[in-house]
């Protein structure tokens, strides 16, 4: 095993979430009540997050860090973990038996690592690629890994709530 992927699996499994959890309150307290856009359908949520411009996470986020979805659409910027987190608002509000998920595949080299967001479509899975819906139905979460995965080296991915950044799944590959 390489030592990034010691690395990519105790970030994920470890860290991550909690430093989130931290920066969260620390810095993102005055956006808990900004207000989101009511979607009424995954057009309108699609067309939210093309206003979002992508922005890898630098300092003061420290490598990696989840941001409220509120920050994210008031910045109107953020990386992939930004798109996922607030498309899963924006579909919990629209329709929460949609029941949004945020599953980050981490994939050698690092700058393939990647978050979507999940959700239900009655028995099938769809998923949000940053502002892009993609068209097709899938079965379980492994298969959404391995179709927005480019064919690189998965090392590790999981599955989390995004309001509560609770991780549901972990799998080392």
């Amino acid at each position: 095993m390489w030592l990034q992927d010691k690395f990519f699996i105790w970030w994920l499994h470890g860290p991550r979430y909690g430093w989130s959890k931290f920066r969260r309150r620390l810095f993102e307290g005055g956006f808990r009540d900004k207000p989101l856009p009511e979607a009424k359908s995954l057009a309108d949520i699609q067309k939210y997050l093309g206003e979002i411009k992508w922005k890898r996470d630098l300092l003061p986020e420290l490598f990696d860090c989840v941001s409220c979805p509120q920050r994210v659409w008031e910045r109107k910027k953020d990386d992939c973990d930004g798109f996922s987190v607030l498309a899963a608002e924006l579909l919990k509000s629209w329709h929460p038996d949609t029941r949004p998920v945020m599953v980050t595949a981490m994939v050698a080299p690092m700058k393939n690592c990647h978050s979507v967001c999940v959700f239900r479509q009655g028995v099938d899975l769809r998923y949000f690629n940053n502002s892009r819906l993609s068209p097709g139905l899938f079965v379980n979460y492994r298969e959404i890994v391995d179709h927005f995965t480019p064919p690189s080296r998965l090392v590790c991915w999981d599955v989390v709530r995004p309001d509560t950044l609770e991780q549901l799944e972990f799998h080392v590959v």
